[in-house]
């Protein structure tokens, strides 16, 4: 018997609970113990430049993966106008931290902020690749594959960061361990959504896309 949309419902709620708390307490238990290994001014580092990734990560959305949540009739090209469009942006804005990387650090009076902006930016191309995989889930009320997904790559980082950490590499422990933890996640999405795109773009669907969510052009709203 096909389950239900109300049960499919409640189990993503749980399963969506369950992420929280056990990302939650991975995140705090790591941090915990990183905290005992790097200096305030490591974290320091790090904290400077979570202010770009933040905005940048969420210029890169715009609000498109809302858009596909909401759309009822979701078509191929709806996802590949989007991927395609999240992929283009969050390359201009990698090369745009690059470039202004020199002047942030100079700025900040960081000489080490350079060299790590400059590497920690691929996250918002690792990101983008996983927009369209994560949004297919959502729409699917597939919440358990992304727990799990979320748990690997959590864990996994952890050992990452704490092994850097160990190894006395510093700050680069925490770049270390935010570029495996969104590279992993990346990866078993893709892996387990079993999603490819296809190279086409619509300008039709873009346009309807914004009307779904008027945030896509106003990303305060």
């Amino acid at each position: 018997m096909q389950e239900s949309l109300k049960d499919k419902t409640v189990r993503g709620v749980g399963w969506s609970f369950i992420d929280n708390i056990a990302s939650s307490g991975i995140t705090f238990l790591v941090g915990l113990i990183l905290a005992r290994l790097l200096t305030p001014e490591e974290y320091g580092v790090m904290a400077m430049i979570a202010i770009f990734i933040a905005v940048s990560n969420s210029i890169i959305d715009s609000g498109f993966s809302n858009a596909l949540i909401r759309k009822v009739h979701i078509n191929r090209i709806d996802y590949n106008t989007v991927f395609y469009f999240n992929i283009v942006v969050s390359i201009v804005l990698y090369i745009s931290l690059f470039l202004a990387s020199p002047a942030i650090s100079v700025f900040f009076k960081e000489p080490i902020l350079m060299e790590v902006m400059r590497i920690i930016g691929f996250i918002l191309i690792i990101n983008a690749l996983s927009i369209i995989p994560r949004t297919i889930f959502v729409r699917n009320v597939n919440f358990k594959t992304q727990t799990k997904v979320s748990l690997i790559s959590s864990i996994s980082s952890g050992f990452v960061g704490i092994g850097m950490a160990l190894a006395g590499m510093g700050v680069w422990s925490l770049v270390g361990q935010q570029l495996s933890r969104q590279l992993l996640n990346t990866l078993f999405l893709w892996i387990f959504c079993k999603w490819h795109p296809n190279f086409e773009f619509s300008i039709k669907s873009f346009n309807e896309l914004l009307v779904l969510d008027p945030s896509c052009c106003y990303p305060g709203l």
